[in-house]
């Protein structure tokens, strides 16, 4: 028989069998333990935001850029009066009238909520003295130890910046992007001075760095195994334009980020995941010219350059994820005006400050797009090129198969001569050498003419 024990604890089990002499026993004891596997800890949303100014005189215009983790909606009150006032998910506001406001962002998922708040200065014209306005991104505020941050300066009218990460008042760093790295738990205050000739303004942000769980990472809400909202450490200046995806990762399932909006040069972007990471999001960013992190642009004919991020800073590397491959698409009127050869399509990756380039597979086409894909070894910025055929490479191309291209020598004279005299019709009055000769040359020229096409 079968029997199933639903609780935890000790069990006698007696078998007793007889015959027609008689019946004996045994017993055995069966323990049913208690189910030891840890609950896993509900994702909850993690609320964060950057922006392009948070001073100037108005009317001012403030691009805000969510950064949130673990998030389905987003509710922005931009002038603190309780009601929202929208639910993009990276807006802008215009505030025309002068005074101080307090900007709150209120995102959640089906677990919880979260919110943050910073302050938006707004000057009467007279009031703007020229100061710096101080302002940073960063790409994560809270994960675990050790904690890699990249800070990237997007100060307005600043001659002069300095990085202090563990608020001890002394400036560490004086580059616009910067990686620092947190490598003991605990909180921080990151704190940027942007100087100009008419004094100093500074803006802080809280790093927030976890202590490794002894299970090697759970579902924090914050924490490394949650892959997140990601954000991007390029400027926004520099964005032409950006399309992002959402999808929950689940261990050992193939995960595939698709770019329905067609915003940029990306179809879509996909791998294997090898841990479970939650609602993700991934952006795609096509640049105005090359990317602010890299020093220069990749050898040949580029057609664009575009930056992915796939969720919080760090996930998106081997430990995690498997077999990334991004899918792109090229003009193939860009093709036709650049003279580019389909064959030498190429996708390059900017890795340890230097470019790689990486082969691709043609996928498919249709009437506008080739489309392709790559094998990537992670994901960051990127530039498609391409090379643009030789004059030679495009004679050879345009000439049919079967045709010939040369020169007439005195044998081809000879054998024209001899094509034409037995092409001669009958019964030619000889009378006539004159028209004789015209006839000939023409003859010559017509034979040599259809030889040359």
């Amino acid at each position: 028989p079968v029997h199933t024990y639903s609780s935890a604890g000790t069990y006698t089990v007696t078998l007793t069998v007889s015959n027609s002499n008689g019946q004996t026993s045994k017993t055995g004891a069966i323990t049913v333990l208690q189910n030891s596997e840890p609950v896993p800890e509900p994702v909850l949303p993690v609320a964060d935001f950057g922006t392009n100014a948070i001073q100037g005189p108005a009317p001012l215009t403030v691009q805000f850029t969510d950064l949130s983790q673990n998030t389905v909606s987003w509710n922005w009150d931009f002038d603190n009066n309780g009601q929202p006032d929208s639910t993009d998910q990276s807006p802008v506001y215009v505030y025309e009238v002068p005074g101080d406001y307090t900007v709150t962002l209120t995102v959640s998922n089906e677990n919880g909520a979260a919110s943050k708040t910073i302050e938006i200065k707004v000057l009467e014209a007279e009031e703007d003295k020229g100061l710096p306005v101080a302002d940073f991104s960063a790409n994560v505020t809270s994960g675990y130890a050790p904690l890699e941050v990249l800070f990237t300066d997007l100060s307005q009218k600043a001659t002069e910046i300095g990085w202090d990460f563990n608020n001890d008042g002394v400036a560490d760093v004086s580059s616009s992007t910067v990686v620092y790295v947190y490598t003991a738990p605990g909180t921080y205050t990151v704190n940027l001075l942007a100087t100009n000739e008419n004094g100093t303004v500074s803006k802080t942000l809280e790093i927030e760095v976890l202590k490794e769980s002894s299970s090697g990472g759970s579902s924090h809400s914050s924490g490394g195994s949650s892959g997140g909202g990601g954000g991007s450490p390029e400027p926004a200046r520099n964005v032409e334009t950006k399309e992002l995806s959402q999808v929950y990762i689940t261990n050992d399932k193939a995960v595939k980020f698709d770019f329905t909006k067609n915003a940029t040069c990306v179809v879509y972007v996909s791998f294997d995941a090898k841990k479970t990471a939650g609602k993700t999001t991934t952006i795609t960013e096509e640049l105005k010219n090359k990317s602010a992190l890299v020093s220069k642009l990749p050898e040949g004919e580029v057609y664009k350059s575009f930056n992915v991020w796939v969720g919080n800073s760090g996930y998106a590397t081997s430990k995690n994820i498997e077999n990334p491959i991004i899918c792109f698409k090229v003009e193939k009127t860009w093709m036709e005006d650049k003279r580019i050869d389909k064959a030498s399509i190429a996708l390059n990756r900017y890795e340890d400050k230097a470019w790689v380039q990486l082969p691709v597979t043609l996928s498919g086409e249709d009437e506008k797009f080739l489309y392709f894909t790559a094998e990537v070894p992670g994901f960051s910025s990127f530039a498609i090129t391409g090379k643009a055929k030789s004059l030679s490479e495009e004679a050879t191309a345009e000439t049919e198969p079967g045709q010939e291209i040369r020169s007439i020598e005195r044998e081809d004279m000879k054998s024209i001569g001899e094509e034409v005299e037995q092409s001669s019709p009958q019964g030619e009055d000889t009378k006539a050498p004159g028209f004789e000769i015209v006839y000939v040359i023409a003859c010559v020229l017509a034979v040599f003419l259809y030889k040359r096409k």
